[in-house]
């Protein structure tokens, strides 16, 4: 009650300060007449004061009533005021809480998100596919959203109200100008480069006649396939087509996943099977020039990769279809003859020549390299075979090597620190041609001469700024690219028996002692190996392996389960040489009936890997590129990190259900 009053004369004093000062002046006036005398004139003028005050609190509570209404009745007006206007905005209103509980929208939003609107209450509910905080701090340039048919960009704002926040929202209807973005897009010019990839192997087969009705029935098969698209073809030469397309019409082409490339690879002529195969490079970009230069960097991915398949690049991004045949060995020894003229030109202008392959290297990749650097030696060169000898595949080679090339086996760390001493170094990297997976990346960054030599399929991160790019997807192994450079170079005229071992060996575990990926190429370099004195014998005692690994080896074996139409097996011991045993234990798994791919899961540090391998049936490279692995069609593996056994088996089975349902789609 006290203070009640106080605060009610308070308000009294502040609304009427004068009349308040001129009360507080008669009421000191009052207290000295009391002291003073009379005294009746005294309670007169208190009387007085009293009926003042009391008139004043009568007058303020009256005005402050009405004040009150007027406030009221204009608050009242205001709001349903803002409410109308809110009603009547042209653009679409939500109100939520900061925790996304929606409070109020105006009818344009009722509009916009359909008769349904009345009974959300979440704001996740109404905009199911963007997160809340997405939407929430969309205030600069929005979040553009699709609803129904239309899409919206997403405004928010948040304002205070009282002690708390709410967010509003406001949509503006941009379909319009995705619709027309979306068809510039789509328009957008895109050029393909056609070729043939086998014509002159079919050549050597038939009659020209012949073969001029093969290339016409081919031509058209791509001709009626093209015509169900308005693109124009231009060809460019016997075996070559310029196309120009849209945007668009590629997308369709990659949903029909280019079955163009069946239809070509089922092509026959007088009712037989002809072989011949169709490699197609896709570019796009902000013009034609980037789409003629992206169309013929993916046309060399393609080839590189074995032909019968399509690529599309798109700024740093490779596509990949097909790609289901065997890479076509050509015959002809013409590009070898040039590389290793090329080769030893570069070896005569230098001091130093350092060989490396990949990590981990196997027998092909150390086979290769000794290869490369007897070479040096013949040329009169200094040659050093960069590896880790406690990290190698082929670890009894090396330790043949300490007495045949004594001092030539260097580590990384000291091939880094003898390169910068010279600046006239060649770098040869063998059986590898991926920047990632070399022996060395430093070493390689720090080369300004590098030769690649290599038969695995082209991957993308593709070593691009070598000298010499020697690579030949149809060939077995390294080992026998370098025998045939060899043949090639009039100063070496003998290997000895060490070197002529290591290649030989390298050509044994690619092919899987002659099995897989055997052409004729492949008994001439071991016919030539075995003039320059490799020892089969020998040879067949590098891959020999203790008991223990025997064990382990038949262990992994023993715990393969079949998937589909493949075995997969996991390696429960991280074992020294378990990426050896692996690999091995995945070629032992092909010889099980039914068995046409194999898969060992093995950890090794913290990473786990896959060593994948097949008979040709299965293309295990594109299985796993799908876990960003690589390789070849028979041979491919994958190392990831942050991973579990049990998660990469997982995504072993994935891969292969995508695999194979991309072989359903393509039939």
């Amino acid at each position: 009650m006290v203070t009640f009053m106080k605060d009610k004369i308070l308000s009294l004093i502040r609304s009427f300060p004068v009349i308040s000062a001129a009360a507080a002046a008669a009421l000191l006036f009052t207290v000295l007449t009391f002291i003073l005398g009379p005294i009746w004139l005294a309670i007169l003028e208190l009387v007085a004061i009293i009926g003042v005050a009391v008139f004043l609190v009568i007058y303020y509570d009256l005005m402050s009533a009405r004040k009150q209404k007027l406030i009221t009745h204009i608050s009242s007006d205001l709001e349903q005021y803002v409410r109308n206007i809110s009603d009547d905005f042209p653009l679409p209103i939500i109100i939520c809480a900061p925790d996304g509980k929606i409070e109020w929208f105006n009818n344009r939003f009722e509009e916009a998100i359909g008769p349904h609107s009345s009974g959300y209450s979440e704001l996740s509910s109404v905009f199911e596919n963007v997160g809340i905080d997405t939407l929430l701090d969309a205030s600069v340039n929005g979040v553009v959203i699709d609803c129904d048919e239309k899409s919206y960009n997403v405004f928010s704002h948040r304002a205070k109200v009282g002690a708390g926040e709410v967010i509003v929202m406001y949509l503006v209807d941009v379909s319009k100008y995705r619709r027309i973005a979306n068809d510039y897009f789509r328009c957008r010019p895109a050029l393909a480069i056609m070729t043939i990839d086998n014509m002159s192997e079919i050549q050597q087969d038939h009659r020209e006649s012949d073969c001029a009705a093969i290339r016409n029935g081919v031509e058209k098969n791509i001709e009626t396939w093209l015509g169900k698209y308005p693109c124009l073809i231009s060809k460019i030469s016997d075996n070559s087509f310029y196309v120009v397309a849209e945007k668009q019409n590629i997308d369709d082409m990659i949903a029909r996943k280019f079955d163009i490339l069946d239809k070509i690879r089922e092509y026959t002529y007088d009712g037989k099977y002809v072989g011949v195969t169709l490699s197609v490079g896709v570019g796009t970009g902000a013009n034609i020039a980037e789409c003629e230069k992206n169309a013929k960097l993916s046309l060399d991915m393609a080839l590189g990769r074995g032909g019968d398949q399509a690529v599309i690049k798109n700024k740093d991004k490779y596509d990949f279809f097909g790609g289901v045949s065997k890479s076509v060995e050509t015959g002809s020894k013409v590009k070898s003859r040039v590389v290793a003229s090329a080769l030893a030109e570069l070896i005569q202008g230098c001091e130093n020549v350092y060989v490396m392959g990949h990590r981990f290297p196997d027998f092909d990749a150390i086979g290769s390299a000794f290869g490369i650097v007897c070479i040096a030696k013949k040329l009169g060169k200094n040659a050093y075979l960069v590896t880790d000898k406690e990290k190698t595949m082929a670890k009894t080679l090396l330790d043949r090597a300490e007495s045949e090339f004594p001092g030539t086996v260097v580590s990384t760390e000291t091939a880094k620190m003898e390169f910068v001493k010279s600046k006239k170094n060649l770098l040869i990297v063998v059986d590898t041609h991926i920047k990632s997976f070399v022996e060395s990346p430093d070493l390689l960054s720090m080369s300004r001469m590098t030769v690649v030599i290599d038969h695995h399929r082209k991957a993308v991160d593709y070593i691009d700024d070598a000298v010499i790019f020697f690579h030949d997807p149809s060939a077995s192994s390294a080992s026998e690219m370098v025998t045939e450079l060899i043949e090639y170079i009039p100063a070496v005229d003998e290997t000895g028996s060490f070197v002529a071992d290591a290649l030989l060996s390298g050509i044994m575990l690619d092919t899987k002692n002659f099995i897989l990926r055997v052409g004729v190429g492949t008994f001439e370099a071991a016919a030539r190996l075995k003039d320059l004195g490799a020892d089969p014998i020998r040879v067949k005692r590098l891959f020999s392996n203790d008991i223990e690994s025997y064990h382990e080896r038949n262990k992994i074996v023993d715990s393969a389960k079949k998937y589909k139409n493949c075995a997969i097996a996991v390696a429960d011991d991280e074992t020294p040489n378990i990426r050896l045993i692996s690999a091995q234990a995945a070629d032992e798994l092909l010889s099980i009936s039914g068995v046409d791919a194999s898969f060992v899961i093995f950890k090794l540090g913290d990473a786990v890997c896959v060593s994948a391998r097949s008979f040709g049936a299965v293309n295990v490279q594109v299985i796993m590129e799908y876990m960003n692995g690589g390789g070849h069609q028979t041979m491919a593996a994958v190392q990831i990190k942050n991973s579990t056994i049990a998660q990469v088996t997982e995504q072993v089975m994935r891969s292969l259900d995508r695999y194979n349902e991309s072989l359903v789609t393509a039939e």
